[in-house]
């Protein structure tokens, strides 16, 4: 069975471009990449590279909080990142310790050529416990 979670505000990514935000199956909880939008109903970008990877770990936490689950629950994390990876490894260990605690999850980083929504410089998805 799989039940697709869509926090309130959400709602767009399910009408207009056809995913989840997250969807809970067999006992895991997989969560669809986020950007660093900190305005999602009129998308707009957080400013710079560090406040997009906090708006994007944010949204993680909106779509974790609407499942009933926290970071603690995430057990592996997948980023992807415009620009010179070299450039965005600190700032993005440096967020990582702001939102996990130990055991911290897997994680896996990609540099990429660019993302699906113009100007968004980095991308998280991750899977959960459900």
């Amino acid at each position: 069975m799989r039940e697709a979670i869509i926090p309130a505000g959400m709602e767009i990514f399910h009408s207009h471009y056809h995913f989840a935000p997250a969807v809970r199956a067999n006992g895991l909880l997989f969560l669809s990449g986020q950007i660093g939008l900190i305005n999602i109903e009129t998308p707009t970008l957080a400013d710079g590279l560090t406040a997009q990877i906090d708006s994007a770990l944010q949204n993680i936490g909106r779509v974790l909080e609407a499942a009933g689950r926290d970071y603690s629950s995430v057990v592996e994390i997948n980023s992807f990142h415009v620009g010179p990876l070299g450039d965005h490894m600190p700032l993005f260990v440096e967020a990582l310790a702001k939102f996990f605690d130990e055991p911290y999850p897997a994680w896996t980083s990609f540099e990429v050529s660019g993302l699906a929504f113009p100007g968004a410089l980095v991308e998280v998805k991750a899977i959960a416990l459900a």
